[in-house]
């Protein structure tokens, strides 16, 4: 029995890979009948011919298991590998013969091996995943790893702009705001701080440029995390983010000190802190910045991205202009 695992998404086809593995080594505990080839790391034809001849001390079963022969194994050795399936016919229909075939990758469509494997094997392509079924895959992920930690929505939307599809980056962050968590919700703020460190600098340096009206800076800093790579839903969401603080923040920083209750005159990073649930470092690097800037501006700030977000994320608009038009009109 042929099986043919390919895609882009290695993750989760390197997780398929490893159950059949596991399931294969439950019923056949010995494991003297599997048999790993990587063409990667000079496989040779010759090898799977062997494992497809070899015979076990202790079971007529055997797990073949023939990585990236497509990816990594040149011209020759793709024809040998043919040439060999198609003079072993039995081994298709053979249950007692599994034989995997995995790449790394997406292998080219046109080439005679994969155009076999695509026809005659049990195939599944682990094309990225994107949109809700990214999302679930991440908090299903999560789940994994504490059943006592969720995200906020816009956490968990802040996280996926900054990881992308590649879930091995994605699972990596994501067991990093776990173990920080421990429990509850991860914030923004969680994000924020342990997600992509060095957007969160450039950021902070962008909405301080807006605030005391250096527009060519913003619009520099702005291009510079465009120029790096960095997602511009991404940055979206981070300056949405950052925004949405200074507002928290400023509750206690525009009340009229003769009107404002005692929970309103707090003053100290710390004691804003304490009470908003902002983190210490955030709170500090925004206070700076809201000394520059009134509510009424803040407010029609949020409103102004809050457009953009949902006038790009609907196709009406190039969300780097309008981010450019943003950064210019204030």
């Amino acid at each position: 029995m042929f099986i043919f695992l390919y895609g882009v998404d290695n993750f989760r086809s390197l997780e398929k890979l490893s159950d059949l593995k596991n399931k294969y080594l439950e019923k056949n505990g010995s494991g003297t009948d599997l048999s790993v080839l990587d063409y990667g790391e000079g496989a040779s034809v010759e090898n799977l011919a062997s494992a497809f001849s070899a015979q076990g001390l202790f079971s007529t079963k055997r797990l073949v298991v023939v990585k990236n022969s497509m990816l990594k194994g040149s011209t020759e050795v793709q024809k040998g590998i043919l040439a060999l399936l198609k003079a072993n016919p039995d081994t298709e229909k053979d249950a007692d013969t599994i034989v995997i075939f995995y790449e790394n990758g997406s292998p080219k469509k046109n080439g005679a091996l994969y155009k076999f494997l695509f026809k005659t094997a049990k195939r599944q392509e682990f094309a990225p995943l994107e949109g809700t079924a990214l999302a679930n895959w991440a908090l299903t992920f999560t789940k994994t790893l504490s059943t006592e930690i969720s995200f906020t929505k816009n956490a968990l939307n802040m996280l996926l702009a900054a990881t992308g599809s590649d879930l091995n980056i994605l699972s990596n962050e994501i067991t990093k705001l776990v173990n920080f968590r421990n429990s509850g919700e991860i914030t923004d703020a969680d994000v924020i701080l342990l997600v992509k460190s060095k957007v969160d600098s450039t950021m902070f340096e962008t909405i301080e440029a807006l605030a005391s009206g250096n527009k060519s800076k913003a619009l520099d800093l702005f291009h510079q995390q465009l120029t790096k790579g960095e997602d511009v839903f991404y940055i979206l969401s981070m300056y949405t983010y950052q925004i949405r603080t200074l507002l928290k923040i400023g509750d206690f920083y525009w009340q009229d000190p003769s009107l404002a209750s005692d929970r309103s005159r707090l003053t100290s990073p710390a004691q804003i802190a304490q009470a908003s649930g902002i983190h210490p470092y955030v709170v500090q690097k925004s206070l700076s910045q809201i000394r520059n800037l009134s509510e009424q501006k803040t407010k029609q700030m949020l409103r102004d991205l809050a457009e953009i977000d949902f006038n790009a994320k609907t196709g009406k608009i190039d969300p780097v202009l309008a981010l450019d038009t943003f950064i210019v009109s204030l």
